[in-house]
């Protein structure tokens, strides 16, 4: 049902120009504003904007367009939703304890994602007798008291119904000896085994990798292949000090350049793959040195890429990769944040929670953003109606243009500057300037249209003046709003 009534009504501060109405984006409204005098006379100005606030961007190539919906506001999941969830563009979200909603905008795909890699000297332990479980990250150890020896685990595997455990450097504690067969082990978490006759193989230097921090857990990811998406990009950190030396590459073929035989220069040997490759710093640094790949840069990506060493003057370096050293590329995406808009209600990180396609997905944090609407953008210069409960934006807030090609790449915007805030006129917006209204009078203005994401502003020359706009409200859609749409 339509509002009808009284729409809005204020008693200014002094020279103060406030928003007095705002249309909502899907109506238009009917008005008439009365402006009652309470004893003292009076000036008062009004004006009509079809805008919020009017803003430069830092460039004119963005593709834009009238409704376009604009946010920065995202939420980060406890776990992650995949893209072939019911959500759509514009769907409501309402909170499990139906106290807050917010709007579905779009699935937000990072700059890029951390992958962090070490080279680590490795054995590979054989083990039966095996009870619980083994995993990367936890601790092997064997002896007792002070007499121990400890490794850390960097994969733990069954294959052809056999166990292994990959581990790295030992550190003897007292009398404690080397890893040998027949020695009893255990992960301090309820796992023990037996390495078996003959188990223990020979050190050799390999990739690890931490999918989480550069202090996380490293895995070699044997058999459970290192899978990442193809529409995202990949930083692989190799700042770590055992990287010096190394050359981390990746190709669509076993080896890359050394070839299956692990021999480069015979006819088996492949190609480095450098589609979206860009680099920074020096291997083995101890800063941040990586080597980047954007996946999403090539159309038709493969479907798996082999990691390896690139230094192919140095024959031990084949080592490095192998038909096992494997990146698995997916295109069943997940996310594990969502742009969202028009928010009510507080949604409180770590405790809130909405349900999609019977699955519950916990808020654990916010960026806190803006949303809002495009009205126009011409050159750098943009016009922005704000969304539901948006607080103002400010220079140096971006947000993601909208493309009408699907499957075209989305840019970043910059504010660069705020031109006419919210709460400001252009000298064009005026309807009337400097109209006294005496003592207990009243003055109208009638006939008053606005149409939706319209507002009115007032301003009077002392606080001695009301206004109120009476009328209604009636659904249109003049403004339609569009949210993007990638296919």
């Amino acid at each position: 049902m339509a509002r009808s009534g009284i729409l809005a009504q204020l008693k200014p501060a002094s020279n103060t120009l406030s928003v007095l109405y705002s249309a909502p984006s899907d109506s238009s409204a009917s008005a008439v504003l009365t402006v009652a005098n309470d004893g003292t006379g009076s000036a008062y100005d009004v004006g009509v904007k079809d805008f919020d606030q009017k803003v430069t961007l830092d460039a004119n190539t963005y593709k834009l367009h009238k409704g376009d919906i604009i946010t920065s506001h995202r939420f980060t999941l406890g776990s992650a939703i995949a893209a072939t969830s019911s959500l759509v563009g514009g769907s409501l979200i309402t909170s499990d304890d139906g106290e807050k909603t917010a709007k579905f905008d779009s699935y937000y795909v990072p700059a890029y994602t951390d992958i962090h890699v070490k080279d680590i000297l490795m054995k590979r332990l054989t083990v039966e007798s095996v009870t619980g479980t083994f995993a990367a990250g936890e601790t092997l150890t064997k002896g007792t008291g002070g007499n121990t020896t400890t490794a850390l685990i960097y994969d733990a595997y069954l294959e052809n119904q056999v166990n292994y455990i990959l581990i790295g450097p030992e550190t003897l504690n007292g009398s404690g000896s080397a890893f040998a067969a027949s020695d009893s082990v255990s992960n301090g978490s309820g796992a023990s085994a037996t390495i078996s006759s003959g188990g223990v193989g020979t050190a050799a230097q390999d990739f690890v990798f931490s999918v989480t921090t550069a202090g996380g857990v490293y895995s070699a990811y044997t058999l459970e292949s290192l899978s990442l998406f193809s529409d995202r990009a990949y930083r692989f950190n190799v700042g770590d000090t055992s990287m010096s030396g190394r050359d981390f590459k990746i190709s669509t073929t076993v080896n890359g350049e050394w070839g299956p035989d692990g021999t480069a220069g015979n006819s088996d040997d492949g190609t480095e793959y450098t589609t979206g490759k860009t680099t920074s710093g020096t291997a083995g640094s101890g800063g941040t040195a990586y080597v980047q790949y954007d996946l999403s840069a090539n159309s038709s990506p493969a479907q798996a890429y082999y990691y390896y060493d690139g230094g192919t003057g140095t024959a031990a370096n084949s080592g490095y990769g192998g038909s096992q050293q494997n990146i698995t590329v997916s295109g069943a995406f997940t996310y594990t944040e969502v742009y969202v808009y028009d928010l009510v209600g507080t949604w409180a990180n770590g405790s809130d929670s909405f349900t999609v396609d019977a699955t519950s997905f916990t808020v654990s944090a916010q960026t806190s953003g803006k949303w809002g609407y495009i009205r126009s953008f011409a050159g750098t210069t943009c016009k922005i109606v704000l969304g539901l409960n948006s607080s103002a934006w400010a220079g140096s807030d971006t947000f993601l243009d909208l493309p009408r090609l699907g499957t075209a790449t989305r840019a970043t915007a910059t504010i660069s500057s705020v031109d006419t805030d919210v709460a400001a006129l252009d000298a064009e917006n005026y309807i009337t300037v400097g109209v006294s209204n005496g003592n207990n009078e009243i003055d109208k203005i009638t006939s008053i249209v606005l149409a939706p994401g319209e507002r009115m502003l007032v301003k009077t020359t002392t606080n001695n003046n009301a206004f109120t706009l009476m009328g209604f409200e009636d659904t249109s859609t003049e403004f339609t709003l569009r949210n993007y749409e990638s296919q």
